[in-house]
This record gives C-alpha cells, sequence and structure tokens, in this order.
C-alpha cells in the first residue's frame, strides 16, 4: 500500500510538473503572438460593430466606374461614410490621403462613400483637396442604410475576407502615429489583409528613433517604388520619423513622416540614423 501511494504522488508531482510547462508554453506563445486583432483595434478607439458579415455593395464612383466590396477581397478596407459638406468629415480627409498613401497598393483600400450629393460636387471637392481615394456616390442611402448608418462621418474597418472588425463614429486623425502603427500590423498579417507586390512589410524590425536626409533634393514618394508619385523633396539634413521599413529586390525603404506631418516613402540609403555620429 505505501509502495502504491508513493508511485501515485509522483505521478501527481510529474503531472502538476507537464501543467506549469504547458502553461509556460502557451504563455510564452501568446507573448510572441503580439496582441490580438481586437486589442489592436480597440488601442486606436475602434469598437467592434453590430454585426460581423459587411454588406456588400455595388455603386458608381465619381469617374463612372463601379467600387465594390466584394472587388477588394483579399485588402484591408477602409469604408467612410461622408458627405461635402459635414465639417468632421472633412476634418479628417487629409489623414485618410495621408493613410492611402502609405498603404496604397499593400493589399489596403480606402473607399470613401459619400451620401447623396452629385459626382460633379465630389469630383470638384475631391480634386481640390488631392484626395485620390475612391469615393463612391450612395445617391439614395441604401448602403447607409445597410450598414445602419445613422449620422457621418462613420468609419468600417473590413478585413481580407469581409468581415467588419472595427468602427468608429466621428471623425479621427488615421494618420497618427499609433494608428498607422496598428494599420501596417494588420496589413502584415496574412489573416487581416493580404500584402501584394514584391517588397514585403517588416512590423518586427527595430526602427531608428529619427532620420536624417543625406543630401538635398531627395524624393519622397507616395509607394515604396521609384516609378510611384513623387510628393515632395527634403532638404540636407532634414529630420524624419521612421514609421515603417520594407525591403525586397535588393533594396530597402522607410516609411517616414516630415515635420509637417506629411508621410511617404524613402530610399534607405539616401537617409541616416540621427543616433550615428559624423
Amino acid at each position: 500500500m505505501i509502495g502504491l501511494t508513493i508511485e501515485f504522488g509522483k505521478v501527481i508531482v510529474v503531472g502538476l510538473a507537464l501543467a506549469v510547462l504547458a502553461s509556460g508554453s502557451a504563455a510564452a506563445q501568446q507573448r510572441k503572438a503580439g496582441p490580438s486583432v481586437d486589442g489592436l483595434i480597440k488601442s486606436i478607439g475602434l469598437t467592434k460593430p453590430t454585426f460581423t458579415r459587411a454588406p456588400d455593395f455595388n455603386l458608381r464612383d465619381g469617374g463612372g466606374g463601379i467600387a465594390s466590396l466584394g472587388g477588394n477581397r483579399g485588402n484591408l478596407t477602409l469604408l467612410n461614410f461622408w458627405a461635402t459638406w459635414c465639417g468632421p468629415c472633412r476634418e479628417e480627409m487629409p489623414s485618410m490621403e495621408q493613410l492611402s498613401r502609405s498603404f496604397g497598393g499593400q493589399g489596403f483600400t480606402i473607399l470613401a462613400i459619400n451620401q447623396r450629393e452629385s459626382a460633379a460636387q465630389v469630383m470638384r471637392y475631391m480634386k481640390a483637396h488631392g484626395l485620390n481615394f475612391r469615393a463612391p456616390l450612395d445617391s439614395d442611402g441604401r448602403v447607409a442604410a445597410s450598414y445602419r448608418v445613422y449620422g457621418i462621418p462613420v468609419t468600417f474597418l473590413i478585413d481580407g475576407n469581409g468581415q467588419a472588425i472595427g468602427m468608429k463614429s466621428g471623425s479621427r486623425d488615421w494618420a497618427a502615429r499609433e494608428v498607422v502603427d496598428v494599420f501596417r500590423k494588420l496589413i502584415s498579417d496574412g489573416g487581416v489583409g493580404a500584402a501584394s507586390g514584391s517588397m514585403d512589410l517588416e512590423p518586427a524590425t527595430l526602427l531608428p528613433k529619427g532620420l536624417r536626409a543625406k543630401g538635398n533634393g531627395i524624393l519622397v514618394y507616395a509607394q515604396q517604388d521609384a516609378q510611384s508619385e513623387v510628393i515632395g523633396k527634403l532638404e540636407r539634413g532634414e529630420a524624419l520619423v521612421p514609421l515603417g521599413k520594407v525591403s525586397g529586390a535588393g533594396e530597402f525603404w522607410y516609411m517616414v513622416k516630415n515635420k509637417s506631418g506629411a508621410i511617404g516613402w524613402v530610399k534607405g540609403a539616401e537617409v541616416e540614423d540621427t543616433s550615428v555620429r559624423k
């Protein structure tokens, strides 16, 4: 009987040890995985929508093309409801443009659904304010009704599978650093929005605390591509805040913000870490 008690005690000890090891392993894996999608969404002030599946739609935009949610399947989509007469809508539009320039073509799309205004009016506003994302026309408000929109602006975040994962009522600075960081993580996660192109985002890369331009006239691009639109030029020594880094095809690029808050891409070879002494 004593021998059996000893053996049974050993089993208990071994079982407890295995449970502790398993618990530690699970915790380590959770730490390695980082924040959940829900956690990331919540960290930038978005809440869970009351529905899961985002209603699809087909709307004509100001240029005569057809925009649909299904046509962006595989992309993370920022779906915004707005109008030109809406002050808070106008307030957030420039930051939406910056976000579009930062991640457009990398598995991210903005669709700004205009409410009950004419194509000419919307196109005139977009051109006057340098807005290049698509603005489908919800002429009868039917799409807004399907999303249960009762006031604007309202923004929904839709994942690559058509699931509504976040929403924000009211305006938001979509180019704020914490927002850019979260979108970079979401876009790089193939389960949320599959990135495209030959370069991959490197969200885990330790970024410099600051960067500066090595020379005069260094070009800032809308995308990490020398063939994309040039959106600015840098002066020698101009300070930049690094927001992200991508690499591929034998080179690397930094996504940066300048002192005026504009966001774009520069070649890594043309900037230097401010902590490195000359």
